[in-house]
């Protein structure tokens, strides 16, 4: 369902499906707050997930922006819905937060907080196409709001107090989301530092591959237009099934059996490759699991009129989800090995990078690389990072644990 949503809004490839599937399922992630699943903890967990899709320009990125166009419904009916209660209003009525449900990146801290307490169950959905405007805002002395971005991702207690008029505005249960898209260096900026636990909050779909001309063709007989006002109908539709009712989302023994194995993969990948990077991504992407398994049953359940207070994740949905999470993981792994130690934000072959490539079979293990990786005068850890950099740059394909494969 979500794959053929994908292919007739452009997708011509599995990374251009996958990476539209990660912006579907964020923004779906913001309109079900009432639908939740049970984590490790036995705690009651909302689904809603943050999303960053970074790539270099003019490579289709924006078909991730313009997703936005699936809220839009919602959007106006909660624009009008304020509109109407303003007028109502005495005009010296003191002034109360406006629900709102799209807003972009330039935004301050204060404003975050009015609107995820005025919102409630309401979607808020922080969205914009160019990281640079929300790293500003991040970054604006006293103002910055990532400290409340990493919260409202665990829903978290949120509040704020003002001197003026003695304001006090709490949120005890924030549901927000975020779809951002941006280069690698204005994701550099957003994500930095990479320590905070802010970057490991998102699903991520990076595409390093040099852009290539796409030639122009006929229309296809599904028009994106077409395909952006059914779906938007069906998300408003989506957003009112869920308001009044609680669904939660419970999982079998075996798809927590193939999570826990998944994740155990992972971790010892990462003892093995003596990988400096902080497990939070490995941590938080098994937590990303049974979220984005979670908005798939949503979406399951209003297709198919199927509500109860208590539904089990359906097996091709895990699967999927399970899909999801582990290309994001993957994606996540190659930006942090190509993130920089300096301000030079550049990802290309280098003089080192030409010359280790070149002498690599066309398929070799990571052990196998090390060698080649000392005749280049690199250690064992730069010759790990140089691999990454290859697949980044769809230089190499990872076809195991392990095992690479030559692209070119």
């Amino acid at each position: 369902m979500i794959l053929d949503l994908t292919r007739q809004l452009g997708a011509d490839c599995k990374q251009q499906e996958l990476a539209l599937s990660k912006g579907v399922l964020t923004l779906a992630s913001a309109i079900i707050p009432t639908v939740q699943f049970l984590n490790k903890d036995a705690r009651k967990t909302k689904a809603n997930l943050y999303y960053a899709a970074v790539a270099k320009a003019g490579s289709n990125k924006s078909r991730v922006g313009k997703l936005d166009r699936l809220l839009l419904p919602i959007h106006q009916k909660i624009r009008d819905d304020e509109a109407f209660r303003k007028s109502m209003r005495p005009s010296n009525a003191p002034r109360i937060p406006s629900k709102n449900v799209l807003v972009s990146g330039n935004i301050t801290r204060a404003r975050v907080i009015e609107h995820l307490v005025a919102n409630g169950e309401v979607p808020l959905v922080i969205i914009d196409s160019e990281m640079d405007s929300i790293t500003t805002s991040m970054q604006v002395d006293q103002g910055g709001f990532r400290a409340e971005l990493r919260k409202a991702y665990h829903h978290e207690f949120i509040s704020s107090s003002k001197k003026t008029d003695d304001e006090l505005l709490e949120v005890h249960s924030p549901h927000l989301s975020i779809l951002v898209t941006g280069t690698f260096d204005q994701a550099v900026k957003y994500l930095f530092p990479v320590t905070d636990g802010f970057a490991s909050r998102h699903l991520f779909d990076v595409n390093m591959a040099p852009s290539e001309f796409s030639k122009y063709e006929v229309a296809s007989k599904v028009s994106p237009e077409l395909t952006y006002s059914i779906w938007s109908s069906h998300f408003l539709r989506m957003w009112e099934y869920y308001q009044n009712d609680n669904l939660l989302v419970t999982f079998s023994q075996e798809q927590i059996d193939l999570l826990n194995t998944m994740g155990s993969g992972w971790e010892e990948e990462l003892k093995e490759e003596e990988a400096d990077n902080s497990t939070d991504f490995l941590y938080r992407h098994i937590l990303m699991v049974l979220k984005v398994a979670t908005v798939l049953t949503a979406l399951r359940c209003y297709f198919e009129n199927t509500l109860s207070e208590s539904v089990t994740c359906d097996a091709e949905d895990f699967s999927f989800a399970l899909e999801i999470v582990q290309d994001s993981y993957e994606d996540a792994q190659t930006l942090l090995a190509l993130m920089p130690k300096s301000k030079e934000y550049k990802v290309e072959m280098t003089e080192v990078g030409t010359r280790l490539y070149e002498l690599l079979p066309a398929k070799f293990t990571t052990a196998e690389a090390y060698p080649f990786g000392k005749r280049c005068n690199i250690s064992d850890r730069q010759t790990r990072a140089y691999l990454k950099r290859f697949c980044a740059l769809e230089r190499l394909t990872r076809v195991g644990k392990g095992l690479y494969e030559k692209l070119n």
